[in-house]
């Protein structure tokens, strides 16, 4: 590795006696310390010394600068002082000054190659500056200074990860293995790395020692038999789990590794069984257990679903036999706890039960009103299941206990739509735009945007464009309101058509491929009587919407054609 840099600055600060006896760059293992370095007089240490330890205090009163400053001078003294060369490189790097920082580091790490927290310091500033390959020959060589010590070890893995080289990662983990003993945590790294590289066989023989290691500690039993199912070894996985009940039969994870097993070998009523036990468990607490329902519902909708695809069966997932069980028996234990609520009104919506889902929202909100997740949640099975009344009562509710939440005040505003109360839904957008902060100016660009709809609906053309101008000045890019703008400019009689133009070619620009953007553009064009770049423009329009264009677009071609066919 070429270290032009570090030679010169060596040579600068080293006296000329010492440099007619050096003839090749110095390493780390091949220390300036080794070179008989200068002695200072007895004045001179007692300068730096006053010096150093100036700095130091200086650092620790809070005056880095001028802490600075006097190890300068110290190292005007005494060049050669490798804590006050890691001391400037600290205060270097501090400061994004990469390279002064880099050199000082290594001189310091060359000077005192006992401190092994100097050529650390060097190679994480190489690291830093994406020099992967040095900091991996600066940590080779203090791995090789200092076997004993697993640090640079540690540091080594990353960075073979970096430069792709997982063979070197391996032989560095089987070297910290050596060291400080079996590790699970990296033995489930090396099981990975070994699965990456086709060496799969090793990599559960990895997996193996550490359950010899701990033969008593389930979760690494499970850990193995999870991966032995995820690569397709089921029945290693049965021997796996059947061991792991042997040592901690009332272990519930372990019924719920297990039901994995049942469930995937088509047994659902044992895995049924299986988590039913996990969760009315006296030991497990609220969010293990709900983990435990979240994976097991997740993982058995995957396979009613993949079992529908094979069948080619279109119709919709109806409810699993047994969820509605075993929910009720979590709740029936913890019946304070939000989360099951919550989960079951999310499994409800899944297999299209959204009133349903509602319901078990309501019992969430009740218990956790302070959340605002949940009566979002609530808003949006309101909305799906078209409950517009219990939508809106619910809306109120929420917004005196979330008053900046702008979901509030225009899922209210959509549910007056619907019931077709528009100066409601007026009430509630202007609501939303009194309420939220200030800094949401996207926000509320699109609630002035939603307003001016609204507005266009109640015939009011005039508060129609004063909120689309309100919408623009807060984002000039809602690309909506341009579009909803430029295409109401054209149903005017004397609509300003220019302006609609450059509003319309904005939004196209943005968007080259949305059908009802580049028919207003198009529209644009046939009303100022520019039919072929209309019928260019609405040609695109139709290429976009599908094999089933809305029949706007197909009308205005029709004009567009008639208009040529004219001239």
């Amino acid at each position: 590795m070429k270290r032009i840099f570090l030679i010169l600055l060596i040579l600068a600060l080293l006296p000329g006696a010492l440099l007619a006896r050096r003839k090749k760059a110095t390493t780390l293992e091949t220390p300036v310390s080794q070179l008989a370095l200068p002695a200072l007089s007895l004045s001179e240490q007692r300068m730096f010394d006053s010096l150093y330890f100036d700095a130091l205090k200086l650092e620790l009163m809070g005056k880095p600068e001028e802490a600075l400053v006097q190890m300068n001078k110290a190292l005007e003294v005494n060049p050669n002082s490798a804590p006050a060369l890691y001391f400037r490189s600290r205060q270097k790097a501090e400061h994004r000054q990469m390279e002064e920082a880099l050199s000082d580091a290594l001189l310091a790490a060359q000077i005192d190659t006992s401190n092994v927290w100097y050529g650390t310091a060097a190679a994480q500033l190489m690291a830093q500056r994406g020099e992967w390959k040095r900091a991996i020959d600066i940590y080779e060589s203090l791995r090789r200074q200092h076997p004993d010590d697993t640090d640079p070890l540690y540091h080594l893995i990353e960075l073979y990860y970096r430069v792709d080289s997982l063979p070197k990662v391996i032989e560095v983990l089987d070297k910290i293995e050596q060291t400080d003993g079996i590790n699970p945590a990296l033995m489930m790294q090396k099981f990975y790395m070994l699965q990456d590289m086709g060496r799969v066989d090793e990599g559960f023989e990895e997996l193996t020692k550490v359950v010899n290691r701990y033969p008593f500690d389930i979760q690494y039993r499970i850990q193995l038999g999870d991966l032995q199912m995820q690569n397709g070894r089921l029945q290693e996985a049965k021997k796996t789990y059947d061991e792991a009940a042997k040592i901690d039969p009332d272990n519930a994870y372990v019924w719920v590794a297990q039901s994995n097993y049942y469930s995937v070998m088509g047994d659902q009523q044992a895995a049924d069984t299986l988590v039913s036990a996990a969760l009315v468990h006296p030991t497990l607490d609220v969010e293990t257990k709900k983990e435990i329902l979240t994976e097991y519902l997740k993982s058995t909708l995957r396979k009613v679903a993949k079992e529908k695809r094979q069948a080619k069966d279109t119709t919709a997932i109806i409810a699993l036999p047994g969820a509605d069980e075993l929910f009720t028996k979590v709740v029936t234990m913890h019946p304070t706890a939000p989360e099951f609520y919550d989960l079951h009104a999310e499994y409800l919506a899944v297999v299209g039960q959204d009133s349903l889902a509602m319901v078990q929202e309501k019992f969430a909100v009740d218990l956790r009103p302070k959340e605002e997740k949940y009566w979002s949640r609530l808003l949006a099975h309101a909305a799906i299941a078209k409950k517009y009344k219990e939508l809106i009562a619910y809306g109120k509710e929420a917004v005196k206990m979330h008053p900046q939440v702008v979901d509030i005040y225009t899922t209210v505003g959509y549910a007056y739509h619907q019931l077709g109360q528009k100066e409601r839904v007026v009430e509630w957008y202007q609501k939303g735009i009194d309420n939220i902060a200030p800094t949401e100016v996207n926000m509320i660009s699109q609630l002035y945007g939603l307003l001016g709809d609204t507005y266009h609906e109640l015939g009011n053309q005039a508060k129609c464009y004063e909120n689309y101008e309100q919408a623009l000045k807060y984002n000039e890019r809602n690309y909506v309101v341009l579009n909803n703008y430029a295409y109401f400019l054209t149903m005017e009689e004397n609509g300003d058509l220019l302006k609609a133009e450059r509003m319309a070619a904005q939004v196209v620009q943005q968007y080259p491929d949305n059908a009802t953007y580049l028919d207003t553009y198009a529209w644009i064009f046939y009303l100022q009587g520019n039919y072929m770049l209309a019928k260019f423009y609405q040609q695109k329009a139709l290429e976009n919407a599908g094999e089933t264009p809305d029949e706007t677009l197909v009308d205005h071609m029709n004009k567009i054609k008639e208009k040529l066919e004219e001239q």
